[in-house]
């Protein structure tokens, strides 16, 4: 597990690492930036293939970041070659040295080689470029370090208890969401296609309407499961828990760092206690799992990461290769994040930006130059990753009416919308039971005043107040106009409390471990100068001796939900063993593997996809884009009428059996029941199938049933596969030819008879039924007559 855990970690990181560092990144900034950049790589590399009509696999995914490295090369070039041939010496010595004196106040200065490089000699120059931002930077330890050990005490949690399930890291989870998502990478380890607008071929499988669906996520678990020779479903499952698990603390450290925004221990320390409590919010990683919110958390994640990048590059303008870069990762893991990174940017260019630029200039003239050169940069960074993206955005546009259809208002009055928000008490925190989460509000409260009153950062306050406020409109909206225009960001999350709280916790959790370095500073002198060698010394001591039991209270405030949260959705309600057994007994049966299976996409039979590659029709539990009259609608509602005739002749071809041949539908998989309680089952299917002529049983185990349709196999394989001892459950006899006089010899007498249409349809309409209704059966709904 812990080999199949770094490949993990090594298929999420390498390429985005490889890529920002050539473009100009330093090597602990291209590791922060590492992971939403190789699923820029991924999603972006999934699109073009796609428009190419060429697969995306291992070759084509080297290749993709092969280039990608050439233009970040060329891009890097392109910045030296500018510096070799208009910049003298002594102006960039000059611009160096002011840059160490403003690098005490801001972090984004002076990092970047190009920018400030060292005339002593190429060694002094190599070894000034390693120590000031570079690997050889002590003040990135202790980040990366509370970062690092804050990701490593989610994902041990949360695949220990993953393992701890009947099938382990294969365990299918009973989520809505997690169906998809993993059918998602099994479409793409069967066709080769990974395009986020060309996933309507996945769930569409009748009509093949286009569908624009986030796939970069997808795409990586793909690349997880070659490398790691794994499974799809546990390939997914990994995915799940590994890159939400790196990207949060990573996250909140950032935001920590950016909120004291120096480089001092402050600084340092906040940001590495930040990132290691983040496994003790419930909203976070727990709850996010749990909903299979999967591809969104981690973009969530992602967006703290970009965030804090994109404020770094006014002043080092080299970074905004991989600043866009990241920002197209993370909007192919998830699009709506994006209004984080756009809010927050916002809040600070006009907040902060323009009042203390990323330079310090004296005149008028030059303090506006260096403002309009800063807000262009910005906006250079954010056209360069929209652009890219925006074919995808216009294809996704049509959905987003969708998305914005969606409502989770509770019976809540204002004032508990707003406690609700700031407390962070969301759908499913009650799996945690009774924790106190006042301790961290009192430190992330502390951390909040010295980002403002120490350090000016008021835009850090109003973004919190905002997101707060999104949550709190989600739970009860607020009036005209202010319930109007939250809703036009808060829509884009599905206006979903429990997902609009997690930019909140971001900020009150990376807050809270500012509060909490700033004590420990109190407390060590740091605010005395004289004192100031040896406080330094003394708070990181004491950092680190408390950061053992603040880990351990972490994991301890969680320890009760976060089992819950995990394996709560590995029960049986949907996939079971029989299930499973079924799915291993239909493949090895005649042309299962070429057709296509009906069921009800609600029962969760839709899993034998991801599980084993069978075509089931539902690839979702949602309804695919098949309404009134469509081949999947009449197999699905009017089954029964499989081999029955019509009216006017009961041996005739009616439409239903025509949709069968026309969705190439082979067999038939029962699972009761359905996933939500207002699902009402296709008794339809359940019950009549048995009754059916057009259809013949062939496997019992259980609940879980398969019938062959006659008219899709012959003879010989209908009684192989109804072969005595071949399904776990005896099966009900068949009359035979004999008992029904359709016997020609005796050699036919005791053979069964399997009913199959036998006078061609006519060419104009021949209905199987008077009224062909087909409402989604996963929305609640009235069964039609």
């Amino acid at each position: 597990m812990l080999t199949t855990l770094w490949i993990a970690v090594l298929v999420f990181t390498v390429p985005g690492l490889v890529v920002s560092w050539v473009s100009g990144l330093k090597l602990p900034w291209a590791m922060a930036a590492s992971i939403p950049a190789t699923f820029g790589i991924y999603g972006l590399a999934a699109w073009v293939l796609g428009i190419l009509e060429m697969r995306f696999d291992l070759q084509s995914v080297v290749i993709s970041t092969l280039i990608f490295a050439a233009v970040a090369l060329v891009w890097r070039l392109f910045f030296v070659g500018g510096w070799l041939l208009g910049r003298r010496k002594t102006r960039i010595r000059k611009q160096s040295l002011a840059d160490e004196d403003a690098s005490a106040e801001d972090i984004s200065v002076a990092e970047d080689p190009v920018e400030a490089p060292q005339p002593q000699g190429f060694w002094r120059s190599v070894w000034d470029y390693l120590r000031n931002g570079g690997i050889l930077d002590h003040r990135w330890l202790l980040p990366a370090a509370g970062a690092l050990t804050g990701s490593w005490l989610i994902i041990d949690r949360a695949l220990k208890l993953l393992l701890s399930t009947e099938h382990g890291l294969g365990d299918i989870v009973q989520g809505w969401d997690v169906h998809w998502h993993a059918s998602t990478v099994r479409f793409i380890d069967e066709t080769g296609i990974a395009s986020s607008t060309m996933m309507g071929q996945l769930r569409n499988i009748e009509t093949q309407q286009e569908l624009f669906y986030p796939s970069a996520w997808h795409a990586g678990a793909w690349v997880l499961s070659d490398v790691a020779n794994l499974s799809i479903v546990e390939a997914t499952n990994l995915t799940g828990i590994v890159l939400s698990g790196l990207l949060l603390p990573l996250a909140v450290a950032l935001i920590a760092w950016r909120l004291v925004n120096n480089r001092g221990l402050t600084a340092q320390i906040g940001a590495g206690l930040a990132g290691l409590i983040t496994i003790a919010s419930p909203v976070l990683f727990w709850v996010g799992n749990y909903v299979g919110a999967w591809p969104y958390v981690a973009a969530i994640g992602a967006a703290g990461v970009v965030l804090a990048l994109f404020m770094s590059t006014p002043a080092v303008p080299v970074r905004i290769f991989a600043a866009a870069l990241a920002f197209m990762g993370m909007f192919q893991l998830h699009p709506a994040p994006a209004t984080i990174v756009i809010m927050v940017l916002l809040f600070w260019w006009l907040l902060k930006l323009i009042w203390v630029p990323s330079r310090k200039v004296k005149g008028s003239k030059a303090g506006l130059g260096i403002r309009v050169k800063d807000v262009s940069i910005l906006a250079l960074t954010g056209i360069i990753g929209v652009a890219l993206m925006l074919p995808q955005v216009i294809s996704g546009s049509e959905q987003t009416e969708e998305v914005l259809s969606y409502s989770a208002e509770e019976q809540v009055t204002r004032s508990e919308s707003w406690l609700i928000s700031i407390f962070m008490d969301t759908r499913h925190v009650d799996f945690f039971g009774t924790i106190d989460i006042l301790p961290v509000l009192i430190f992330a409260a502390i951390g909040g005043v010295i980002a403002l009153v120490w350090r000016g950062n008021l835009w850090a306050l109003v973004f919190y107040g905002a997101s707060v406020a999104l949550t709190a409109n989600s739970l009860k909206p607020f009036g005209e106009p202010w319930g109007d225009w939250l809703n036009i960001i808060g829509g884009l999350h599905y206006s979903t409390g429990h997902r609009l709280i997690m930019p909140v916790a971001l900020f009150t959790f990376a807050a809270a471990g500012i509060g909490a370095a700033a004590a420990i500073r109190v407390i060590c002198l740091g605010p005395i100068k004289k004192f100031a060698a040896v406080s330094g010394v003394v708070s990181v001591v004491m950092a680190l001796v408390i950061a053992v039991p603040l880990q351990t209270w972490a994991k301890d405030f969680v320890q009760e939900g976060s089992e819950t949260t995990i394996l709560a959705p590995h029960d049986d309600r949907m996939v079971n063993d029989n299930d499973l057994a079924a799915w291993d007994w239909l493949i090895q049966q005649p042309r299962a593997a070429e057709m296509n299976i009906m069921g009800d996409p609600a029962d969760g039979n839709g899993w034998m996809y991801a599980y084993n590659g069978l075509h089931s029709v539902s690839r979702h539990y949602a309804w695919p884009a098949a309404g009134e009259g469509s081949a999947t609608a009449m197999l699905f509602w009017w089954p029964q009428l499989l081999g029955t005739g019509t009216d006017g002749n009961p041996d005739q071809i009616n439409d239903v059996d025509l949709a069968a041949r026309d969705l190439n539908v082979g067999y038939f998989m029962i699972s009761p029941w359905t996933f939500w309680d207002f699902q009402i089952p296709n008794f339809r299917q359940i019950d009549l199938l048995w009754e059916t002529p057009g259809v013949t049983p062939v496997y019992k185990k259980g609940d879980s049933v398969i019938f062959a349709i006659n008219d899709q196999f012959t003879d010989a394989e209908l009684d192989q596969m109804r072969k005595p001892g071949n399904s776990p459950e005896l099966l009900p006899e068949l009359l035979t030819k004999g008992e029904l006089g359709l016997a020609k010899d005796e050699d036919e007498l005791d053979q069964n008879y399997y009913h199959r249409p036998s006078t061609p349809a006519r060419t104009e309409a021949v209905p199987a039924s008077p009224v062909l209704y087909a409402p989604d059966p996963t929305k609640p709904h009235t069964v039609p007559n």
